[in-house]
């Protein structure tokens, strides 16, 4: 999709400058930079109190849940977009990068630009990531530099510590963080074509699943063993119990929409993360990937 072409450049005014772009590509590409933290930025986090960056990491998680439920919506209705974004407040969006002007500028034109919006969207939720990854190093940093407290003090400490680790930040993925398992970007599209017999490891933050091949249809195997059956379309893995494939509740580290996968009549698996704390697949598969 990314490498569409227009018979006619899309322009943006971003600011003062007038942008025009021949592509999706082009666009994505100009939005890749933009996904880091400046280092002002970063210097101001480094001054942040422990409940100054736990108030920073839960407000980006409410926001990153809108964004969430937007990209939902325009994998079934991709003109709903469209409107979800002129809704929200402009003030959401920071102004690092020039991040407010860009989704400012979007808010002019009709439906062809779309497709643009969302790969703006998705770019900036990884823009978002890197914010929340800072935000936990500075968080562990901090709390290990703290004197030791009292026995009272520490238990309280410990707990809220487990807290904000457990619903805020991903979860380390144990004998797969080794390189062998590599995180999806998230809300972009990751393609893996099915032959029969095909078996693929798959985890949702921390917890193994797998995706299994057969001769007429695929599977999805969860964390305890559980087979389903992929349909055509669209199939939501999460713990909300309108999800197509619903998870444990108790996995509080699995998103209530944390994946979706979309399967078409070929066997071909279109994957797409919108989860807090990530879905991991073998690195080979994230060597290419297109929106």
């Amino acid at each position: 999709m990314l490498n569409k072409f227009f018979t006619k450049p899309i322009e943006l005014s971003i600011g003062e400058q007038n942008l025009k772009f021949c592509s999706l590509s082009d666009f994505e590409f100009s939005l890749s930079g933009r996904t880091s933290v400046p280092s002002k930025k970063i210097t101001g986090m480094v001054k942040f109190s422990l409940d100054e960056l736990k108030k920073e990491a839960r407000t980006i998680k409410e926001i990153e849940k809108r964004f969430v439920g937007i990209l939902s919506k325009s994998i079934e209705n991709p003109d709903s977009i469209n409107r979800a974004l002129r809704e929200m407040d402009a003030q959401i969006f920071s102004q690092d990068h020039n991040w407010r002007l860009i989704i400012g500028a979007l808010h002019s034109g009709d439906d062809e630009l779309n497709e643009f919006r969302r790969v703006a969207l998705v770019k900036y939720m990884q823009y978002l990531s890197s914010r929340q990854e800072i935000i936990k190093y500075l968080y562990s940093e901090k709390k290990r530099s703290l004197n030791d407290a009292s026995d009272s003090d520490a238990g309280g400490e410990f707990k809220d510590t487990i807290m904000l680790e457990n619903t805020v930040f991903e979860p380390i993925s144990g004998e797969y963080s080794g390189g062998e398992m590599e995180k999806m970007p998230k809300g972009e599209n990751v393609t893996i074509k099915m032959k029969p017999g095909k078996k693929i490891v798959i985890l949702l933050s921390k917890n193994s699943c797998k995706l299994v091949a057969g001769e007429s249809g695929c599977k999805f195997i969860d964390d305890v063993g559980r087979s389903y059956d992929l349909r055509i379309g669209k199939n939501i893995i999460g713990r909300d119990s309108k999800s197509d494939i619903m998870m444990d509740p108790k996995l509080r580290d699995i998103s209530r929409m944390h994946l979706v996968i979309e399967m078409d009549d070929t066997n071909t698996l279109y994957l797409t993360d919108l989860s807090a704390h990530g879905t991991y697949l073998p690195a080979k598969y994230l060597e290419s990937h297109t929106m």
